[in-house]
């Protein structure tokens, strides 16, 4: 009964573990992406094609209105993963 408690506990880890990961790399690669075209071409970065213009200057828009749904992805991410580990130490010492 052990064993598959802490099976369930390693699979929704590396699921919410995934999924944070996910939203942290395309928000890492984004940023990356935009500062190198403001500041390695001087161009401007067209949010709605995901391209650097360098003829063109585009309006700002801003990362969470780009991805609404980032946010709570994020602390749903979070909160499961500090939700398991209380879980599997309770788990683990409790018995």
């Amino acid at each position: 009964m052990m064993n598959k408690s802490r099976l369930g506990f390693f699979v929704f880890v590396i699921l919410a573990g995934c999924t944070l990961g996910f939203v942290t790399s395309r928000f890492l690669r984004e940023e990356i992406i935009v500062d190198h075209c403001l500041s390695a071409k001087h161009g401007s970065f067209d949010y709605a094609k995901m391209s650097c213009d360098l003829e063109e200057n585009h309006i700002y828009i801003p990362y969470r209105i780009r991805h609404p749904n980032d946010k709570r992805i994020t602390i749903v991410s979070l909160v499961t993963l500090a939700t398991l580990a209380l879980g599997y130490r309770f788990l683990r010492f409790g018995s």
